[in-house]
């Protein structure tokens, strides 16, 4: 679109669910990838070079399937330069281990989330009819919360490399890429 002012970018392919034996490392490599606050899109992309005021990244399970993906909307000046920082990131999982310390943030972030996740019985009801949805038994959680306290950054450099293979990635821009 010649006149647009600002492009929306979205990055991602299809996945498996919730039930496959890698999802719960896969979210921990999300969550340092964009999926808190403190991630590395969000430092790089917003906080370091100005280039949105949003941008993360998710894993959405759903029944029979899943998918990841990359959001956020940038100024047409910066969008290749934004799609070109996150493509560093993502090759930045691939190459380098995560250094233990960001590690234990994303580890302390997923778990305190994930008592926020239960906190009441609406929120318990509402994580259990999951367990139900995906026929999973009663020890998915414990799981969970054990692959977060002892995934290793090298099992995340691992998946990474399994899939976060660019080539892989699909991607589309709607409005304009300006050249930086």
């Amino acid at each position: 679109k010649d006149d647009a002012l600002q492009s929306a970018i979205r990055i991602g392919k299809l996945m498996f669910n919730k039930t496959h034996a890698d999802f719960h490392k896969l979210q921990v490599l999300n969550t340092a990838l964009g999926g808190y606050f403190g991630s590395r899109l969000m430092s790089n992309i917003r906080e370091d070079k100005g280039y949105t005021y949003g941008i993360g990244s998710g894993l959405v399970s759903l029944k029979h399937s899943g998918y990841f993906f990359i959001s956020t909307e940038v100024g047409v000046e910066v969008c290749q330069s934004a799609l070109n920082e996150i493509y560093k990131e993502i090759k930045r999982l691939r190459d380098e281990i995560i250094p233990e310390e960001e590690l234990e943030l994303v580890r302390n972030y997923m778990l305190g989330t994930f008592l926020r996740s239960v906190d009441g019985p609406f929120a318990m009801a509402d994580r259990f009819k999951g367990l139900l949805e995906y026929d999973l038994g009663y020890d998915y959680f414990d799981r969970y919360i054990a692959t977060i306290k002892t995934v290793s950054a090298s099992e995340l450099q691992a998946l990474a490399n399994q899939y976060f293979d660019e080539s892989t990635l699909l991607e589309l821009v709607v409005g304009k890429i300006g050249r930086a």
